[in-house]
């Protein structure tokens, strides 16, 4: 199991200004939807403190008076208003769903796009768990910053400041007086926040861990069964839960202290307006309906404030949200350099050079290619051999440019391989592994992966040719039949016909066979054969495979030994130098490559 209850990546402290910083590009995308928003709450705010004026004026005018018409004209005034109050807070509730919706779809989309361009040294490093958390529960955090927290923040925030006004207007001693205390009350209720985001920031780490401990094993359900690893890992999954558990804990206690203090702040506040008021208006200082008015907008104060410091627990846990989103942001994509355009149609000759490579993975490890020097012609087929932990995969992974090799020491068609784009190249270069990686969905779909250029004929064709067609008749399947999760429901020979076919659909330059033919039944191992040299035709292909049947249709064989080019030739030639190959070939290749164990890919 992987040791990642030690790898946290998220060291970042963000804060309210960097996050709106890191957004602004996002909303900027729509400043009108923004503003108009904005217009309907501060529409909304002064709406309803306009309704405390009419009741005040009511009670001065109408009651004390005794003008009872009076009680008829603010009767439409307050229908008017409330109207409006219900038109502008659909207005305002609706503009900002739909401006946060958007910046969330566009959040969401750069993030997709950034993580399917990070180099494979971070997906060696990180588990698929953490990345999925941050592509969606962390996304959906920060999404309700904009859908609900920024909606009510910014509303309340609105509605505070017209109840102080309105407040001073109608007498700005007992405004004073009445919210002497609001500054310790707020400022409690914010240090107590502040350690509520302490806790969710602790909450989300262990979130992650129980999120990618979950996918770990489930992605290697069968390992944990077959070796009776489940009651271990039951209990480490209950470790991991009661530490997420008692962090909860933690959290719900904080909660529970925010509302005393609200209610005490509120009790406070209504309790110095009741006192004064009544005191200033027995010195006919404020008049009655005034004094009510008062109240009915000081009461208006505290359920504000409460929201806002409710939603400033949300913006904490967007917060620790962000931090997380935008640490996986800054990961570095894989760099390109300027240099050669490929143009989407060009033919690639397909002829390689390696000159003088080295190559480690990282600065502190042994090299893992050493001093290779090949020279490939156009359309030959190559078998690359060599002992398990030898170099050859780390080889086709530097041609795929998954790692960059150092400069100029790897040459397509006379171009240093650094210089073509990743995607140009990748388009070039098709591939088959021992396992190949299937989708959901269906044959067709996993054949053409969804690309709009290759059509159902291409993909009929790449059947036919391939001999998967013949054998889906005969299972009475074609090609729109459906395909479970990982391609369960075919056998491997189908999953590597399925990636045959792809490469015949796709058409590359190059074609690497990485082990396609091993673990393959007998039966299955005659159409793969076939395949084979049928995807092979008119391409250069570096084939690395175990079966004496699959490296004797190449034109050379290329011996690796410890990260060192050995042996080069045709397979006769080899076999009559009585060297590497000649010993490998006579104790069978399968068993003797076998012997070693991979290095890890750090």
């Amino acid at each position: 199991m992987s040791n990642f209850m030690n790898e946290d990546l998220v060291k970042a402290n963000i804060t309210y200004a960097t996050l709106f910083k890191r957004l602004w590009p996002y909303a900027r995308r729509h400043k009108l939807l923004l503003f108009s928003a904005i217009f309907a709450v501060a529409g909304t705010a002064i709406v309803a403190r306009m309704i405390p004026f009419l009741v005040g004026y009511v009670i001065d005018h109408g009651i004390k008076g005794q003008n009872y018409q009076v009680f008829a004209m603010v009767a439409y005034g307050y229908l008017t208003l409330e109207i409006l109050r219900a038109c502008f807070s659909f207005l305002h509730v609706f503009l900002f769903q739909l401006f946060g919706n958007r910046m969330l779809f566009h959040l969401r989309d750069d993030l997709m796009s950034h993580v399917q361009r990070l180099p494979m040294q971070f997906f060696n490093k990180t588990p698929n768990g953490r990345i999925v958390t941050r592509l969606t529960n962390d996304v959906m955090s920060l999404g309700e910053l904009f859908t609900e927290g920024v909606i009510s923040v910014f509303t309340q925030f609105i509605v505070i400041v017209s109840v102080v006004v309105a407040l001073s207007l109608i007498s700005w001693k007992l405004t004073i007086i009445s919210l002497l205390l609001a500054p310790v009350f707020i400022a409690a209720s914010f240090y107590l926040s502040n350690k509520i985001r302490e806790i969710l920031r602790e909450q989300k780490k262990k979130l992650s861990f129980i999120n990618a401990f979950l996918a770990e094993n489930l992605n290697g359900i069968k390992v944990v069964q077959l070796y009776n690893r489940v009651t271990r890992n039951r209990q480490k999954f209950a470790k991991l839960s009661d530490e997420y558990l008692e962090t909860n804990m933690r959290s719900i206690k904080a909660y529970a202290l925010m509302q005393p203090i609200m209610n005490l702040f509120n009790a406070v506040t209504i309790s110095s307006a009741l006192y004064f008021g009544g005191l200033l208006n027995s010195q006919n200082v404020i008049g009655i309906g005034a004094l009510v008015a008062f109240l009915m907008n000081i009461q208006d104060f505290i359920p504000p404030l409460r929201e806002i410091l409710e939603k400033y627990q949300q913006f904490q846990n967007s917060l620790t949200s962000a931090e997380r989103i935008f640490t996986l942001m800054d990961e570095t994509p894989e760099a390109e350099l300027s240099g050669v355009q490929l143009h989407e149609n060009l033919k690639l000759r397909g002829q390689l050079e390696i000159k003088g490579l080295d190559f480690r993975y990282e600065e502190h490890l042994p090299l893992v290619l050493k001093k290779i020097n090949l020279q490939i012609s156009s359309g030959e087929s190559i078998a690359l051999i060599g002992r398990t932990g030898s170099g050859k995969s780390t080889f086709i992974s530097l041609l795929q440019r998954f790692y960059d090799a150092p400069t100029e020491t790897i040459f397509v068609d006379g171009h240093p391989l650094e210089s073509i784009p990743r995607e140009q190249i990748r388009h070039h270069v098709g591939v088959v592994q021992q396992d190949n990686f299937i989708f959901r969905g269906t044959i067709s779909e996993n054949i053409g992966l969804g690309d709009p250029k290759i059509t159902p004929e291409q993909i009929l064709y790449a059947c036919q040719k391939t001999g998967y067609m013949d054998l889906l008749l005969r299972t009475g399947r074609n090609i729109n039949s459906p395909v479970d999760e990982r391609g369960s429901n075919l056998s491997v020979g189908e999953r590597q016909l399925i990636a045959f076919a792809r490469i015949l659909a796709f058409n590359p330059d190059i074609l690497i066979l990485d082990e396609a033919t091993a673990n393959i039944d007998s039966e299955s191992e005659h159409i793969i054969q076939e395949a084979t040299r049928e995807v092979t035709k008119g391409r250069t292909s570096i084939i690395i495979a175990h079966r004496l049947s699959t490296i004797e249709q190449c034109d050379r064989v290329v011996v690796l030994q410890q990260g060192e080019v050995m042996e080069v030739g045709t397979h006769e030639q080899l076999l009559a130098k009585k060297g590497l190959y000649h010993q490998f070939a006579s104790v069978g290749l399968k068993t003797l490559i076998a012997e070693a164990d991979e290095p890890v890919v750090p």
